[in-house]
This record gives C-alpha cells, structure tokens and sequence, in this order.
C-alpha cells in the first residue's frame, strides 16, 4: 500500500504557489507542526493558491468526505489561531482560504488570542529564526519586480507640489505616489496594532521602541476578516489619513504592495514601519536587499546653506542612507550632511525630522508599477531570478 502524502509537505507545497515562496527546511517543516494540527494540515492539502484559491464549506466536505459539523470546527479553530483566512461571497457565506506566510500568517497569528504565552512565544521565536535565516534572503533576493513598495511621507510631496511650478511628466505627482490618494477608492479600512512590533515586544518582553503600535492599515476582504475576528476596528478615509500623518511625524515608513490600485482579492495593506521591528525594513537591512523593495519615485535633496548640521535627519533615517561628511578643508566648507542615494528609499522621514526645513523631497524618477496585486504577482514571477 503506498504511503500517504506527508500532509506538512503538501502545505508548504500550497504555500509554494504565492508569489513570495516559502523555501523548504526542517525549521519550517517544525513551524508548521506547531501552527496546523495533522488533521488541519490534511484537511487543507487540496487547496490551491493562498488568497486566490476560495471556497465554501460544503466544497471542502465534499472533497474530503468529512462531517460539516466537523470541517466547521476545525475551520472556526484555525481562523481563531490566525491561520486560516476567509472573505464573504456575494451572498454572505464565507469563502475560505488558506493564508501565505507573509503577508497573512506571520501577522494573523501573531495579532491573535490564541496559544498559551510561553507557547506562542516559543513558536513566534522559531518563526523569527526561519524568517531571517531563510526567508528574507529568498524574498528579498528573488526576483527583479519587488513584491513591496515604499510610499513617500504625505506633507514633504505636497510641499514639493507647491515649490514646483513646472508639470511636467519628471514633476507631476500621480495618485499611486501619494498615500491619501492610494487608499481613496477603499471602501472598507480597517487599522491594527503592528503585528512587528507586538512580536518583538512578545520576544523581548517589552516593547523594542516607543512607535505608535495603532497604526497598521488594511483594506477590503483583509480590513472584513480583521474586523469579524476582533483584531482591528473599522475606520474612515479620514481617520486612515489621520493614522498615516501620526505614523509620518513619528517617523515611521509607509509600505505598500507594489501595485498602483487594490484588487479583488488581497486588497491592500499599508504598513507604517520602524527599523527596528517591522520585517520590510529589517529585510532591507539584513540583506542590504533595496532590490527586495521598490523605492519612491522621491529623493531628498539636502540645502546646505540652511542646514544647521543638528544631525536629526541622520539619526533619524531608518536605512543610514544620510551620514555627516566630516571637513577635510581648513574652511570647513565641506563640512555637511551627504546622501548615499544607492541606500535611501525615499521615505521622507528626514524631511519630516528637519525643524529648518532644510531637506526638500524631489521626485527624481517616473516608475510606475503594475495595475494591480495580480498583475503585480505575474510580473514578480516572470521576473525571479531563481
């Protein structure tokens, strides 16, 4: 008789099908035991793509042959872990879908009551050293098309929108490049506690920094689940703008998917990121790994002549891309803060720490990425290097 599929490779098989892959490893493998019981793990083996791949109950009893009430059980425990995720259909039976790694499960289980704290802590321990031993250099080295974009601080655009008087196409700001209009065709917003910084608190006992935790963005089917599930509350446009101005001035970074509009299915996320936590930014430090995020079409430009060299813009900068150029002339006329334009990300966040406003945001290039998150992933796929 031939020996039944482990059900654990068959989900890291499933999870292999997202557009950020999940590489093979005992750790994962370990990981994955502790977050889906075998007979979750079995129950989901014939489900297809994370987040594409949707479906009712009654399909799932159907395909495994197993007791409604009993699929219902299951399904209601892993969507309480935080691993199983789930969008109304047109007529408001849920549609189930297993989550990918990241973004889904990483952050739904950690924003989760769930397990015991000694265990949860245990396993968000085993996730840290999978994701930055395995994970990050896969995701943040894998392919041409980054799968994450930074969205540039709100106030440094539009001051750059009033100083430039010429519209041309260098010049001309475009919805997708300012956060308030990104999210304008939301109709559902949802706001959360940073699940990066809950889990670093959780891993070292307290928190790691004092950024504000309140201020993780979702929109649409993802917004609906955060909400049924308690671990976000709903929210207007207005106070979504009034989250991202709170994230800007306290030098967070915006990170979006690297997309131009949301789509149907995984609609959109704004995460408002430190350097210190959040898995973007680490990832891009850990693996000097710039092409694993696609930078602002903006740029700081640094005037001189007004910059009283205070130093916030360097030390505030999440990815040390400002540094101060130390006089080598009797002079000291080059004495000044510098930028290392391979390393910045045009974020903003030292336009937004410069109380001399001598630090202006430029747009310095036209990319335009893909539509959409489906087109997005085809572009990410066809454009891996391995």
């Amino acid at each position: 008789m031939p020996k039944a599929a482990d059900p654990y490779k068959k989900l890291n098989n499933i999870l292999n099908m997202f557009d950020l892959k999940v590489p093979k490893s005992r750790k994962f493998t370990k990981l994955l035991k502790l977050l889906y019981t075998p007979e979750e793990a079995e129950l989901l083996g014939h489900f297809g793509t994370p987040y594409m791949h949707m479906e009712p109950i009654g399909t799932t009893v159907r395909i495994t042959g197993r007791n409604k009430e009993d699929v219902e059980a299951l399904f209601e425990n892993m969507v309480k872990k935080g691993t199983l995720f789930f969008q109304k259909g047109d007529n408001g039976e849920r549609l189930y879908s297993l989550p990918p790694f990241i973004p889904g499960i990483y952050e739904f289980y950690t924003m989760s009551e769930n397990d015991p704290f000694e265990t949860k802590k245990d396993i968000l321990k085993l996730l840290d050293d999978y994701f930055f031993e395995t994970f990050v250099p896969e995701a943040f080295n894998s392919s041409n098309y980054p799968w994450f974009r930074v969205l540039p601080a709100e106030h440094p655009v539009k001051r750059t929108i009033s100083i430039e008087k010429s519209v041309d196409a260098r010049t001309r700001i475009l919805p997708f490049e300012i956060a308030s209009e990104y999210i304008s065709s939301a109709q559902y917003i949802a706001v959360g506690d940073c699940a990066c910084r809950d889990h670093a608190a959780m891993q070292d006992g307290k928190p790691r920094c004092d950024k504000p935790k309140d201020v993780c963005l979702v929109f649409e089917s993802v917004a609906e689940y955060w909400v049924e599930k308690g671990i976000g509350r709903r929210i207007t446009h207005e106070e979504a703008v009034n989250v991202l101005q709170r994230s800007a001035e306290a030098g967070l970074v915006h990170c979006t998917t690297n997309n131009r509009v949301f789509g149907e299915r995984m609609s959109g996320m704004i995460c408002n990121c430190c350097p210190c936590c959040c898995f973007i930014l680490q990832g891009v430090l850990r693996t000097r790994g710039q092409q694993g995020i696609a930078k602002s079409n903006f740029q700081p430009v640094i005037k001189t002549e007004e910059c009283n060299l205070c130093m916030a813009c360097v030390d505030k900068c999440p990815v040390n891309a400002l540094y101060h150029h130390k006089p080598h002339k009797d002079d000291g006329s080059d004495n000044f803060i510098a930028l290392n334009e391979s390393e910045c990300l045009g974020c903003g966040v030292c336009v937004m720490a410069c109380d001399n406003e001598a630090i202006q945001l430029v747009k310095v290039r036209d990319t335009v990425p893909e539509i959409d998150v489906l087109h997005m992933g085809d572009r990410h796929n066809k454009e891996r290097r391995h």
